[in-house]
């Protein structure tokens, strides 16, 4: 199960894997401080990686395996046994779902949480695994953000870090680990209720949290095409979705009044300028020296990355 919670072991490597490029953090944690020891991203040859949800993904297995022992031996000499592991949203399938109450026993929670899932569905749930974080709410209950993913899909991923000699701790959306990577920073802010966009190269993904949970959960497949057009799409997916998401239920009044923007820098650099005059949302870019000492440079892109190692270390 995933968690929000901070639990530092001392060391965590986290790993992003997309259809375009291998990304790798290595954190540190020290009297509650957590710092970036390495990072490094990878560019993928064409055709290795694909993020499909009902195909194999992993296209050169041996070709990927080479390339992440060879990666994780430049950034670490120290002996790494577990690791994290983040994939792209579109070979998930993703639903919120609210809880007045849920089983104490982790087993019927499970079968409580799948069978809510499926219920609802419109996609295929056959043969796949189920994957869920669970935060209270602050006026009663719970609010689940889960997934699913197909079984064969997942294995080839655990089957490649298990032939590294890793143990694959956590596999899940790029976007929950980007949205646990800022979880601490944001909740210091005090800010009820917001909306955090994760921008890929191909696709984003909207998570809007309030009142203590995650409430809404959209996925959009990026089409290519000039920076422009991109920039013009993502504007107008954006705002359609928050107009969604607070025109959902009018009994309650929503309390969302922040945008917070993670991933691609040069996708999220025109899409803020954009949008401090397109919304009356108040727009900030998420970076990981935000959470991470040592990590001022960092590339905002390993977010995903960071957030899989910090759930370990």
């Amino acid at each position: 199960m995933l968690t929000m919670q901070r639990f530092f072991k001392e060391i965590g490597l986290g790993i992003e894997i997309t259809a375009k490029a291998l990304r790798l953090g290595l954190l540190t944690s020290k009297n509650g401080t957590i710092s970036l020891s390495a990072s490094k991203t990878v560019s993928l040859p064409a055709g290795m990686v694909n993020e499909a949800f009902a195909f194999q993904n992993i296209k050169d297995f041996e070709g990927l395996a080479s390339l992440l022992r060879g990666t994780i031996r430049e950034a670490t000499t120290l002996p790494v046994r577990r690791a994290g592991l983040s994939l792209p949203d579109g070979i998930f399938r993703v639903q919120t779902i609210e809880f007045d109450e849920l089983p104490a026993n982790t087993r019927d929670r499970d079968r409580l949480v799948r069978w809510r899932l499926e219920k609802g569905a419109a996609f295929d749930t056959a043969n796949t695994l189920l994957r869920y974080q669970v935060l209270p709410r602050q006026d009663r209950g719970s609010s689940v953000l889960a997934c699913v993913a197909k079984r064969e899909v997942i294995a080839q991923y655990e089957d490649l870090l298990a032939g590294l000699g890793l143990d694959p701790w956590t596999v899940v959306p790029s976007s929950f680990n980007a949205l646990n990577l800022y979880a601490p920073h944001l909740a210091e802010t005090g800010i009820r209720g917001y909306a955090q966009v994760w921008v890929a190269e191909g696709s984003y993904t909207t998570i809007i949290m309030e009142r203590g949970g995650p409430r809404f959960y959209r996925y959009r497949e990026i089409k290519a095409g000039a920076q422009q057009d991109v920039t013009g799409r993502l504007i107008r997916e954006l705002d359609d979705t928050i107009h969604f998401y607070l025109h959902m239920d009018r009994q309650q009044q929503s309390e969302v009044g922040h945008l917070y923007l993670s991933g691609e820098p040069a996708l999220i650099a025109p899409l803020s300028e954009v949008l401090q005059n397109e919304t009356s949302l108040k727009i900030e870019t998420l970076m990981p020296s935000f959470v991470l000492a040592a990590g001022t440079d960092a590339d905002p892109a390993l977010a995903a990355a960071f957030g899989a190692g910090g759930a370990l270390c």
